[in-house]
């Protein structure tokens, strides 16, 4: 069930160009952007996409380039924690185009470390 949710959200990420992106964080590799208008809190749990739009293009395990990663990421916002739902590649920037190669399924709760990525993005969906 877990991994039909998964393919669910990312396919409703195929249209991923939104006018929400708003941008958490620069890094060498990447300008880091989440969707405002499509994150969702639940209780304490918020659900959020979180593009990665690549400074350079990179290729995956089958060789396929990309330009940008788009992450389903969940938050356990108390527990500071967090996990990955799925993944989506994108051959064009900012998510655009079809995805190049998708992986879904639930990961694993990681403890979210406030000097993180993953910590810049907690900051702005659960508080």
């Amino acid at each position: 069930m877990k991994k039909i949710l998964c393919l669910l959200l990312l396919a409703s990420a195929m249209p991923a160009f939104s006018q929400g992106w708003v941008r958490y964080s620069q890094t060498e590799a990447a300008t880091h952007y989440f969707d405002s208008l499509r994150t969702r809190k639940m209780g304490d749990t918020s659900f959020v996409w979180d593009l990665h739009d690549l400074a350079q293009a990179s290729t995956d395990a089958q060789g396929k380039t990309f330009r940008s990663v788009l992450y389903a990421t969940e938050f356990q916002c108390r527990a500071g924690k967090h996990r990955r739902l799925g993944i989506a590649r994108h051959a064009e920037a900012m998510a655009r185009g079809t995805p190049v190669s998708e992986d879904a399924g639930a990961g694993e709760w990681i403890e979210t470390r406030t000097d993180s990525l993953a910590g810049q993005l907690f900051k702005h969906i659960c508080e």
